[in-house]
C-alpha cells in the first residue's frame, strides 16, 4: 500500500497543466463549482479503489509551500494520516470513486501499473477477502488490483508476455514488478487464483473512446514529450497549402480562435509558455472549448492541434502566419 499519496492543489491562480485551460475549465471538468478559494484534489490509490476525495480547505497544502507563486507546479503528497483528517474535516466537498482521465484514470496493468495496458483477459471470476480499503469506500471483494465482480484483466506487454510464458519462474518475475515492493498478500491471493484458474487468451486492449478529456491529456503529453512527437510526425514529410480545405475547416477554426486570444485575451490558464531546455525550444500551449494547439518556437517554429471532432489525429501547423501566432500565444502567456 502507498505510503503517499499526491494531491494537486487547483485554484484560480493554479490550474494544473494535465486538466487545461483556465480555473473554470478545470471544475468544470471536475465537475466542481468553480469557488474562490480553489481545491485540493487527493489521489487515493490503494489495493482495488483509485478514489478522489476533494476538500475547499486549500490551506494545509500552501502553507506546505509558502513561496508558491501563481502559476507554478502545484502537486504535493499527503500520507494516510493527513488524508484521514482531511475526511474528517469540514472542508471536504466529495468523495469519489476513480480518477480523472487528465490525472491518471484510465485503464492500467492490474499488475505493474503501467499506464498503457495492451491486452485483455476477459471476464476472469475471482474473489479475494482485502479487508477495508482506506477511506471506507468499494465493496472488499476484488478482482485484481481496481475493479470489483467478474472483470476483465488489463496488462502491460511485459506482464501479458510473463503470463503467457506458464512457468513459475515468470510468476514470481510478475510479483517482482509490483514495484520496490511484493504485493500485499490478499492481492497476491487474488493474482494466484488468477494465475491458476483464469489465464484465457488475451486479445489486444481497444483504445478508450475520444474525449475533451483525452484531448487535453494528449496535449500534455505532446508538450512534455514534444522532441518525440517530433521525430514520430517528422513535418518535413507534410505539404503545408494556405488555400483552404474542407477537411481542414476544424484546424482553420482553432487557428482562428487561438488567433483572438491575441486581441482578446482569455482567462488566466488557457495560454502556457515554457522555457527553452537542452531537450526542446520554447514550447506554447493553448486551449479551446474543442481544441488544444501545442507549438514550438527556436529555429523551426511549428505546432500540432488537437481538436474534438477529429479523434487522434494531430493536425500540424507551419508557416509564417503560425510562426506569428506562437510568437503571440508566447508574449501573452509571458504578460499574464
Amino acid at each position: 500500500m502507498r505510503e503517499e499519496h499526491p494531491v494537486v492543489l487547483i485554484a484560480p491562480d493554479h490550474i494544473p497543466e494535465e486538466l487545461g485551460g483556465s480555473y473554470a475549465d478545470a471544475c468544470r471538468a471536475l465537475e466542481l463549482e468553480p469557488e474562490p478559494g480553489g481545491y485540493a484534489v487527493y489521489l487515493i490509490d490503494e489495493l482495488n479503489t483509485r478514489a478522489i476525495l476533494v476538500s475547499a480547505d486549500t490551506a494545509p497544502l500552501r502553507e506546505t509551500k509558502p513561496d508558491l507563486r501563481p502559476g507554478d507546479h502545484a502537486w504535493f503528497a499527503a500520507n494516510r494520516v493527513a488524508i484521514m483528517s482531511v475526511l474528517t474535516s469540514p472542508g471536504v466537498v466529495g468523495l469519489r470513486l476513480g480518477w480523472p482521465v487528465e490525472l491518471g484514470g484510465d485503464p492500467r496493468c492490474q499488475f505493474c501499473r503501467d499506464p498503457e495496458p495492451a491486452w485483455v483477459y476477459e471476464g476472469a471470476d475471482v474473489r479475494v477477502r482485502l479487508g477495508k480499503p482506506l477511506l471506507d469506500i468499494g465493496p472488499p471483494d476484488v478482482l485484481g488490483t481496481d475493479v470489483v465482480g467478474v472483470m476483465d484483466w488489463t496488462t502491460c506487454q511485459a506482464c501479458h508476455e510473463l503470463i503467457q510464458a506458464s512457468e513459475p519462474a515468470s510468476y514470481q518475475q510478475l510479483l517482482q514488478r509490483y514495484g520496490d515492493e511484493l504485493p500485499p498478500m490478499p492481492l497476491q491471493a487474488a493474482w494466484r487464483e488468477f494465475w491458476i484458474n483464469h489465464r484465457r487468451r488475451a486479445r489486444p486492449c481497444l483504445r478508450p473512446p475520444w474525449t475533451a478529456a483525452r484531448r487535453r491529456r494528449m496535449a500534455h503529453d505532446i508538450r512534455t514529450h514534444w522532441t518525440d512527437w517530433r521525430a514520430r510526425f517528422p513535418l518535413d514529410q507534410v505539404t503545408f497549402t494556405g488555400e483552404p480545405l474542407p477537411e481542414l475547416a476544424g484546424m482553420d477554426a482553432a487557428l482562428d480562435a487561438a488567433r483572438t486570444y491575441l486581441d482578446d485575451p482569455p482567462p488566466f490558464g488557457r495560454v502556457r509558455a515554457y522555457p527553452a531546455t537542452d531537450a526542446a525550444p520554447e514550447l506554447v500551449r493553448a486551449d479551446g472549448n474543442d481544441w488544444s494547439l501545442i507549438g514550438a518556437l527556436g529555429d523551426d517554429p511549428a505546432a500540432f492541434a488537437l481538436l474534438d471532432s477529429a479523434p487522434e489525429t494531430l493536425h500540424p501547423a507551419r508557416g509564417p502566419q503560425t510562426t506569428i501566432l506562437l510568437r503571440g500565444l508566447a508574449l501573452l502567456a509571458h504578460s499574464s
